[in-house]
């Protein structure tokens, strides 16, 4: 009897009294050899959206009250005597305080993973350490950007919608110190607790990370807010910018020192 090609099947000839009713046997598929190529495995998930979503859930508190205090400074500014000049001096340099505290979801979902081992988890499944540090360093900016989108957006459309136009210098210092420090201020904040999480000990309350961070991301754009003032008009431009070139500097230092001090156990959970 001929063998079913369809399904595999090849005949068997009884030899026995045992095997006379056994007509048909599955074949065995051939075996692969040492010289041929393993199967690729299945490409790894970057994770970097949903780590977004997961931060703006863990840091929600902190995002609503950036935004807010952020969108009420806007319109307090303007509706003050001196509105149109208090209103180009000060709120561009407000605007990285509120946002990087409004970018801490990216740092309080690290720590958090950390130490309940979901980190330790996704490491063994196969994804690089690397990757899940830059993934909260990514959903950081994307928080920041909110709030500083939101502020740009409510904040210049109430200036013009009042009758002003936006100025040379207005337009200088949203691009030279507002972008590039709320960005610095967010990310200097998020890097410092990320590291600060591995190296120590947990820790609850104001002594920890989460708790420390916030101040760390104020801390800078207050800085430059309170220099920024006691120097003349004419330097103030220059300030500023220093200020902004400066703290970028100083996280891109954080950056390349995170390679050598966060090995791979230290994304593993301390619990």
């Amino acid at each position: 009897m001929g063998a079913v090609t369809g399904w595999g099947w090849a005949p068997l000839r009884a030899q026995s009294p045992t095997l006379s009713k056994v007509k048909y046997c599955r074949s065995v598929p051939p075996t692969k050899t040492m010289s041929e190529a393993p199967e690729p495995l299945p490409d790894l998930p970057s994770l970097t959206f949903i780590t977004f979503k997961r931060g703006m859930l863990a840091g929600r508190l902190y995002l609503i009250m950036g935004l807010a205090v952020t969108l009420i400074l806007a319109v307090v500014l303007l509706r003050t005597a001196r509105g149109a000049s208090a209103f180009v001096t000060t709120f561009p340099l407000e605007i990285p305080l509120f946002a990087s505290l409004g970018a801490m979801g990216g740092m309080m979902l690290f720590v958090g993973d950390r130490s309940k081992g979901v980190l330790e988890y996704l490491i063994a499944y196969g994804i690089p350490p690397r990757r899940l540090f830059a993934n909260c360093l990514l959903a950081t900016v994307g928080l920041s950007t909110i709030v500083l989108g939101a502020a740009l957006a409510v904040g210049l459309g109430s200036y013009v919608a009042a009758g002003n136009s936006i100025s040379t210098d207005l337009q200088n210092s949203i691009l030279g110190y507002t972008i590039p420090m709320t960005y610095a201020s967010s990310l200097f904040a998020a890097t410092s607790g990320m590291i600060w999480s591995t190296l120590s000990t947990p820790r609850m309350g104001v002594n920890s990370p989460v708790g420390v961070a916030p101040i760390l991301g104020v801390a800078p754009p207050l800085l430059v807010l309170v220099i920024a003032n006691s120097f003349a008009k004419s330097e103030y431009y220059y300030v500023t910018v220093g200020a902004a070139v400066a703290f970028l500097a100083v996280v891109l230092l954080l950056l390349a020192a995170s390679t050598r001090l966060m090995s791979r156990e230290r994304y593993l959970s301390p619990m």
